[in-house]
């Protein structure tokens, strides 16, 4: 594991790193950048309509649309609001609506750089209070279904190939046929990329233990996913395949709902680390839920799978994510190179006191990067 060291001297910020791999003269076929979890907790004193972190948001997108660069395209992976209420869909609608205002107000409306929201939990579930105090996190149809018209409404799906029909969402244990653009993919054959954006909390049929009317948290559709998989790995024209989620596959002492769901009998989450591990063109699985940044190398039974968390977009950070130099806020680029070399820089900013204070923020500065390999490579 890797986490982001920086120091602050003379009032200029510089960022450290320790690179798994040398780095060598490469050329740069394409990039994109991505961050999760921006949104503000249910804590929050008078949230903005979005309920996202709007400085940190605004200062992000002034960030990504001024980089020297242009990388092809930016995905939100989930988490840009607050949601999870359990209202037919409404409150979702509201808060994303208010979110693309943000969007379009900004100067990264104009930058040319395509953005692809992805969904997370905030977005797909609801929750129910139990007696104990204790909140259960469950997909819900109808936020669902407000994602999916949300996106179908403002053209920001790049592809609507998901899990589709009554065999497919059978494989897959999924409960409505909504799916196309909450899992998708895409080749970008410019660039030999194939990109596969999961959604972690797809309403299955497998019941929820603690509310057996509901259905499991951090369900993925697998069969799926191997599907897509297998025709990109036979595809000559694709060199790299991405992989983009909002909740990790591993994570140190996770919660019942932090990681892919990796249950008895259901192991998903080693499922597709499997998966991942057995394919040559496998590029990196990057995500987000957890509210911290983090490199995570050597996973999967070949240890060669490369999962990165970029979670640190605007919700309050985790208490026990403690970086040399102090928590901070950002965004990652991700690089692939015509070695077949993946690239990772982190753009960090100094998380203010509070986390969501209105007060301009700071530029973010870049790390030095991270090189690994694509896994056959």
């Amino acid at each position: 594991m890797h986490y982001l060291r920086w120091a602050i001297a003379c009032s200029t910020l510089t960022v450290l790193w320790l690179s798994p791999v040398t780095a060598e003269a490469r050329e740069r076929v394409s990039s994109f950048v991505y961050v999760g979890c921006n949104r503000v907790g249910f804590g929050a004193t008078d949230p903005a309509p979005s309920t996202a972190n709007v400085a940190q948001l605004q200062q992000t997108l002034a960030d990504i649309a001024a980089l020297p660069v242009k990388p092809d395209y930016f995905f939100f992976v989930g988490d840009m609001v607050l949601g999870m209420q359990a209202d037919g869909g409404k409150t979702l609608t509201r808060e994303l609506d208010a979110w693309k205002v943000l969007v379009n107000q900004n100067r990264f409306a104009d930058s040319g750089i395509e953005l692809l929201p992805l969904v997370g939990n905030h977005e797909a579930d609801a929750s129910t209070k139990m007696g104990d105090g204790s909140y259960v996190e469950y997909p819900d149809a109808a936020n669902l279904a407000a994602w999916v018209a949300w996106l179908d409404r403002h053209h920001l799906a790049k592809a609507h190939n998901g899990p589709n029909g009554a065999t497919e969402l059978k494989h897959d244990l999924l409960a409505e046929d909504n799916n196309q653009t909450q899992s998708y993919s895409f080749d970008d054959l410019s660039t030999g990329v194939h990109y596969l954006l999961l959604n972690t909390d797809s309403l299955s049929t497998v019941s929820n233990p603690a509310l057996p009317d509901k259905t499991v948290a951090s369900w993925v559709p697998l069969h799926w996913v191997e599907q897509d998989i297998a025709k990109a790995e036979t595809n000559p024209q694709i060199d790299k395949i991405v992989v983009l989620a909002h909740k990790p596959l591993v994570l140190d002492n996770p919660g019942p709902h932090d990681i892919v769901y990796n249950t008895t009998p259901y192991k998903l989450a080693d499922d597709l680390l499997t998966l991942f591990s057995n394919t040559p063109k496998f590029a990196g699985y990057f995500a987000a839920h957890a509210h911290e940044w983090r490199y995570t190398d050597k996973l999967g039974p070949n240890r060669n799978v490369t999962q990165i968390l970029a979670g640190n977009g605007g919700s309050q950070l985790d208490a026990g994510w403690s970086p040399e130099g102090g928590a901070y806020f950002g965004f990652t680029q991700v690089n692939l190179y015509d070695d077949n070399t993946v690239g990772i820089v982190s753009y960090a900013r100094p998380a203010p006191t509070p986390y969501d204070s209105t007060d301009p923020q700071p530029a973010a500065k870049s790390s030095e990067e991270i090189f690994f390999p694509v896994i056959g490579k």
